[in-house]
């Protein structure tokens, strides 16, 4: 028996991303619009928005229903990109209960033990954490990648499933078996009667049991992104915009939605389905007739999928030449059948409705832009130049998009070209998917997952023979071995050593002559600049406080020789690094204070000569911090802090100097990301490095920020592919037109490897 649509719940105003089911009539959704909603049944075919769960700032990821004897309604679990769980008492969530804290990446997946009592959390900081009542028992830390899908059996046996690719097995937070079969990325998990479920990027729905795996499920022709289970009825979801339904290993029937990504998928008691998906929609089927939606809401709905646009380039070895007339139409079909149908110079889609004993469309395929209708933007041929409206009364943006490229890797040079946030990334993505292909049914034909990774790939067939890519936010991806160029990256730190103490210090007490005049409380002793002075010969840990204290306490426009005496003390001794303020601020936090950084590069207004100086200053002695391993710990430990400050930098500095200052910080930072094995903040470091190159025409700085991207590409394959969309053009460029031959020379060295 078909299933129908029962209801639709709107609400959400971007891609709901988690759906969980309690009973018949409740549901919770997760949304990328930082909100959770609980929807309540108030008809056979209706539901209704009871609660919106406000305590995420950043994307709610995931969710899962907690059942709770001390709440009758249940508990109500929800993952956020804030790296934080939010429990919500469902029959009063005006603020969570609970804020579980310990991940430092987004919060992906959950999922708790049947009594309630074991929740388990997933993330992309590659680990998995086992709560209970709300302490973490165990982390589990064998994955290499991302962990998109968790689950607890019945047995206290907790599974992983991961982008590595792999299904691990814990008890008692120990690794006791790894299962293996999927060949890429397996994004979600869901348990079974007899075992569990995993769904994959590979295309396909697994079934195992702790031993191993029972059967493979192929019908998805494109990622699959979520599965449920309930009631002897495994439901999947994917980027085919469709939902699968599997009973004993064989697929029942196929729901297709006017949505490109079915995100997730629940299963409710009464037998009924739903999935969320990237419109913002909740969608419910049915296969009971009493609660089926009424006529004018099903047609609403059939007439959406029948103008869905499908591509008909990304249709693989489909010949639209080769393609049935409208005759085909005549003839019965198979339950949940596409057929493709050309009718003159239109192509639609067609699924056959068994009930109903006919042809519903449900898609119109249109084509890509034809190679003569190639669009110009900056002197390059594009299938697509889109125009963006970022703001009322403000000239469009111009969005290029080749069709064949990852629209993930477009979104990105869209934000960093036009200084836009990079929260913005998955708004721009989807923006480009739905203006220009579509998605494909029904056919075997490379995929870009829009989420995870730039992968393509065909279904049901091994990878090993073409080239994957990585998506630059979510985890690195299987590269199959490749010969490239020869590239030898620099490892040393750069350290600022030069400079003439004596006309330092002589400054300095210079301005202290004049405090002492102006502002007594502020001037130092004799004896204090005695010490000072005595730095040329010997860091002394009394002298770093008086230089700690100046640092801090005279004013802006007083305090760069301190500062730059401290950078020199800081290249010379590890001493400085142990030395605090009175109100107990490291030296990385009074740096960043005393030289404005945090607030300097903020502000559309000009520099001052005042700031520029401070600022130089202040970023020397970061970068000079680098010289010891207690300083490179500090600054690492330090890096988010550094890195949010110094944004925006490289648009608002035009000192010669200080530019150059800070591109030594971000060399030094890709040295230490690459030595302490941190992809995730390489990617960080490169993709701030990158929009820095694009703007400066400074040469030491353009030698530098080359070689941050050797740097990290060479570590990390993730930042190899990312450096592929972030800087490859640049980085062409400056091996023709770089502003000295040494960058020119290192230019074309990195170029050669990243190609």
């Amino acid at each position: 028996m078909a299933y129908k649509l029962s209801a639709e719940l709107e609400g959400h105003t971007s891609d709901v991303r988690g759906l969980a089911s309690f009973g018949s009539d409740m549901l919770v959704s997760v949304s990328r619009d930082n909100t959770g909603r609980i929807w309540k049944r108030t008809g056979p075919h209706a539901f209704s928005e009871e609660s919106v769960l406000v305590g995420h700032d950043k994307y709610v990821s995931s969710v899962v229903v907690i059942p709770d004897d001390a709440y009758p309604q249940g508990l109500i679990a929800t993952g956020s990109m804030d790296t934080t769980v939010c429990v919500w008492d469902a029959a009063n969530p005006g603020a969570p209960v609970q804020r579980l804290r310990g991940h430092s990446g987004n919060v992906c997946a959950l999922a708790v033990s049947r009594d309630g009592r074991t929740l388990v959390s997933g993330s992309w900081d590659k680990t998995a954490k086992v709560w209970v009542n709300g302490e973490c028992v165990h982390t589990l830390r064998e994955h290499e990648h991302a962990v998109w899908g968790v689950l607890v059996l019945d047995d206290g046996s907790v599974v992983t499933g991961s982008a590595d690719k792999l299904i691990r097995i814990w008890r008692d937070g120990q690794l006791v078996h790894t299962l293996t079969g999927h060949t890429d990325c397996v994004r979600a998990l869901a348990a079974t009667s007899g075992g569990f479920a995993s769904a994959s990027n590979d295309g396909s729905v697994r079934e195992w049991t702790v031993d191993g795996l029972v059967r493979e499920l192929h019908g998805h022709t494109s990622l699959v992104y979520a599965v449920a289970a309930a009631n002897g009825v495994l439901v999947s979801g994917g980027e085919d915009r469709s939902m699968r339904v599997w009973r004993d290993g064989t697929l029942q029937n196929t729901v297709l939605v006017p949505s490109m990504s079915v995100w997730a998928v629940a299963v409710l008691s009464n037998g009924d389905i739903a999935c969320g998906t990237n419109d913002g929609r909740i969608r419910v089927f049915t296969q009971d007739d009493a609660r089926v939606a009424d006529a004018s809401t099903q047609k609403q709905f059939e007439e959406k999928n029948a103008v869905f646009a499908l591509s008909a380039k990304a249709m693989g070895d489909v010949s639209l030449g080769n393609l049935p007339g409208p005759e085909r139409l005549k003839q019965r079909g198979d339950c949940d059948q596409v057929v493709m149908i050309k009718d003159g110079s239109q192509v639609t889609a067609h699924q056959w409705n068994v009930e109903r004993n006919e042809w519903i469309q449900v898609g119109h395929v249109v084509d890509a832009a034809a190679q003569t209708q190639k669009q110009v933007f900056d002197g390059r041929e594009y299938d697509y130049v889109f125009d963006v409206d970022i703001q009322e009364g403000a000239p469009a943006l111009k969005l290029p998009y080749n069709a064949t490229e990852n629209p993930y890797s477009a979104a990105q040079r869209f934000l960093e070209r036009n200084e836009l946030s990079l929260e913005y990334l998955d708004t721009v993505a989807d923006f480009i998917t739905k203006n220009s292909d579509g998605v494909q049914l029904g056919a075997q034909q490379p995929h870009i997952d829009p989420f995870t990774g730039g992968s393509r790939y065909v279904p049901s067939q091994s990878q090993a023979g073409g080239s994957v890519a990585a998506d630059p936010f979510t985890g690195n991806r299987y590269v199959p071995a490749q010969t490239t160029a020869a590239y030898s990256p620099p490892s040393e730190y750069i350290i600022n050593r030069q400079g003439n103490s004596s006309a330092i210090v002589k400054k300095l007490a210079e301005f202290n002559t004049e405090l002492a005049q102006s502002d007594p409380h502020l001037a130092v002793s004799a004896e204090d600049m005695q010490r000072v002075s005595e730095l040329e010969n010997a860091v002394s840990e009394d002298a770093c406080s008086v230089l700690l204290r100046l640092v801090q306490a005279w004013p802006v426009d007083r305090r760069f020789p301190a500062l730059d005496l401290l950078r020199l003390a800081v290249a010379t001794s590890p001493l400085p690094l142990t030395c605090h303020t009175s109100d107990g601020k490291s030296l990385v936090a009074l740096v960043i204070e005393a030289s404005n950084l945090d607030t300097v590069f903020a502000t559309d207004s000009t520099l001052s000569k005042t700031d520029e100086i401070n600022a130089m200053m202040g970023v020397r002695v970061l970068a000079n911090m680098f010289a010891h391993p207690q300083g490179t710990d500090m600054a690492w430990a330090a890096r988010s802090r550094i890195l949010s400050a110094l944004d925006g930098s490289w648009s608002r500095a035009t000192n010669k100097n200080l530019v150059t200052s800070l591109s030594n910080l971000y060399f030094n930072l890709a040295i230490a990301a690459a030595q302490k094995s941190d992809d995730d903040e390489g990617l960080n470091i490169l993709s701030a490095s990158s929009r820095f190159l694009e703007h400066t025409d400074n040469a030491d700085a353009q030698l530098r920020l080359v070689n941050v991207f050797g740097v990290l590409a060479s570590k990390f394959q993730l930042c190899k592919d990312s450096a592929r969309v972030l800087g490859d053009e640049t980085i062409v460029i400056l091996g023709i037109m770089g502003k000295s031959e040494a960058v020119k020379a290192a230019a074309k060295s990195v170029g050669a490897f990243l190609s």
